[in-house]
């Protein structure tokens, strides 16, 4: 069970560095939404226990987190920034089952595929793509490449539905 309460990320709390995160997020806010927009159509019902989710922390929110929550219009609960790495094949545990991670990569460089071996899959990973699939069931890995590159990964963590009771 959830054993800490909800709070906003390090990055959003007042600092030095708080900033910095919301003019981040600021610059790809249409991107959030987008990609909400279409897990609202590849997932209804993710979508709408998403928002669900966000709507009851609001309501018991605190200043701090209803800040934060003002820069993020996403119905994902986390958000990670991989620069420049290869990532092994491996499962993420964070979410349910039957939920979509979205991962979106950006850069320069060219002959990127993320693989997913129990499909039997490598798919082109070029600059812009966006992928969405249940990281909790598949295998998925990315290799090396020679230039700057970074993958911006969504997704939700049940830990997060569950302290809201949903």
């Amino acid at each position: 069970m959830f054993k800490h309460p909800l709070g906003a990320s390090t990055l959003l709390k007042p600092g030095r560095s708080e900033e910095e995160a919301k003019q981040w997020l600021a610059v790809i806010f249409k991107v959030h939404s987008h990609l909400s927009a279409a897990i609202g159509v590849m997932h209804l019902q993710m979508y709408a226990i998403g928002w669900h989710t966000l709507i009851k922390i609001w309501e018991d929110a605190s200043t701090e987190i209803q800040e934060a929550l003002c820069v993020w219009p996403s119905i994902y609960s986390s958000l990670s920034l991989m620069v420049n790495r290869c990532l092994p094949y491996h499962w993420d545990k964070m979410g349910k089952l039957q939920w979509f991670d979205q991962l979106l990569t950006v850069g320069h460089y060219r002959n990127l595929d993320l693989a997913l071996p129990t499909l039997r899959l490598r798919l082109d990973y070029l600059p812009g793509t966006v992928v969405a699939f249940s990281s909790k069931i598949l295998v998925h890995g990315v290799g090396e490449t020679d230039r700057d590159r970074a993958c911006i990964a969504w997704y939700m963590q049940d830990k997060v539905h569950q302290a809201m009771n949903i």
